[in-house]
């Protein structure tokens, strides 16, 4: 009977719920184009097997998970930083001149992904820019291949990583994303109002009058 009621006091308030629900789906779209940078360059990495002295699969997968996970770590440190911008192909303004705010600003354009069990690194570069976006996933490749040496501590040798995909440039947000920030937008928007209303109904029960009643 309860439930009944109820659902009579939401159909009656359905324009309301509607309303809320669209305007919920405005709020989360704008957070999603405003938050977030104008593009992203993904690039997927496979951390070779090469050079680890066994003949056991189990031991050789580990390896190279474990070298996936450190170098997937390493990513966002100061070292990698300097040795990315010592390849020469990202431009020097695209950091603060303070350490910490450098350190925060990389952090925030970069985006890495691991898939261990599988020895993959998927990394994504956000930038408003996108050749500048592009110039940094290169020096981030660039690191990576040539470079893990320095991180992995192999001597002066570096550990074999292929570049499996990318650099592949989408525009953000993607439209999967715009999608569900409305739909979720949306249905948020609508259980807000329903319990704004469920909660307005049980205030006024008690003294059996409706603020919807007609």
């Amino acid at each position: 009977m309860a439930n009944t009621s109820f659902i009579r006091v939401l159909s009656r308030n359905s324009g309301m719920i509607a309303f809320v629900g669209i305007l919920g789906s405005a709020f989360a779209m704008a957070f999603v184009f405003l938050s977030g940078a104008d593009y992203e360059v993904k690039t997927d990495y496979l951390v070779s097997q090469e050079g680890v002295e066994s003949k056991d699969y189990y031991t050789i997968a580990r390896s190279a998970e474990y070298m996936g996970k450190i170098l997937g770590e390493v990513v966002y440190s100061e070292k990698f930083i300097n040795a990315a911008l010592e390849t020469g192909k990202m431009t020097p303004d695209f950091f603060p001149a303070g350490k910490q705010d450098r350190l925060k600003s990389w952090n925030s354009a970069v985006k890495v992904e691991k898939r261990l069990d599988l020895g993959i690194l998927s990394i994504t570069i956000l930038h408003d820019n996108q050749k500048e976006a592009m110039r940094v996933s290169q020096a981030v490749s660039q690191v990576l291949i040539e470079k893990n040496n320095l991180f992995l501590g192999t001597g002066d040798k570096s550990v074999p990583i292929a570049i499996l995909s990318g650099p592949i440039v989408e525009r953000n947000p993607s439209m999967k994303e715009v999608l569900a920030s409305v739909f979720g937008g949306f249905f948020f928007g609508i259980l807000i109002a329903s319990a704004f209303i469920f909660i307005k109904e049980e205030v006024f029960r008690k003294s059996n009058v409706s603020p919807y009643s007609e």
